[in-house]
């Protein structure tokens, strides 16, 4: 029998807002199976090894990421996307650079940047099917906190402890 403690996740309790000034936007419409990917663009650290196996390692602060969020053709967020995209475009300045909060509500993990844009209008297909729309979006340093969507029993809240984290009571057993 296993100790282990059941996790729960739910698709549906993701949020993504985009926001600056008046311009606020939750985006909706995720394609089904697999909706969002977050690629750190540099390691925090690599390993160097030398001829002579000696070791080190560079260290990197560098956060800039790229977010990719895919929506069905159904979705209205795409048009939103659209307009965001193309009013960055014709801007000379950083005016549409926004800020963009992830929140898994059905766990502990969450992402944010307060410097996003598109890069560019996705590739489309239209055909004889439902078809999806992958946004790229660039976050020039994205705060990640990587979290689960299990309860933390006291050895998990001890480690958190001890490496400065903190644990909100909801996720304590």
């Amino acid at each position: 029998m296993s100790d282990a403690l059941l996790g729960n996740y739910s698709p549906e309790s993701l949020v993504i807002v985009l926001s600056k000034g008046d311009f606020v936007h939750t985006i909706q419409g995720f394609a089904d199976g697999s909706f969002l990917n977050i690629n750190r663009e540099t390691p925090a650290s690599t390993l160097y090894v030398g001829s002579d196996l000696s070791a080190g390692r560079v260290k990197r602060r560098n956060k800039a990421s790229t977010i990719t969020i895919t929506l069905h053709q159904f979705s209205a967020s795409n048009a939103v996307l659209q307009a965001l995209q193309r009013a960055d475009e014709e801007d000379d300045t950083d005016t549409w650079v926004v800020a963009m909060t992830i929140k898994d509500t059905s766990g502990t993990s969450s992402w944010s940047s307060n410097q996003t844009f598109i890069g560019t209008v996705p590739d489309a297909q239209l055909g004889s099917t439902a078809e999806s729309r992958a946004w790229v979006l660039h976050a020039v340093a994205l705060n990640a906190n990587v979290g689960s969507n299990t309860r933390f029993g006291a050895s998990e809240v001890a480690a958190m402890e001890a490496l400065g984290a903190s644990v909100d009571d909801r996720w304590k057993l």
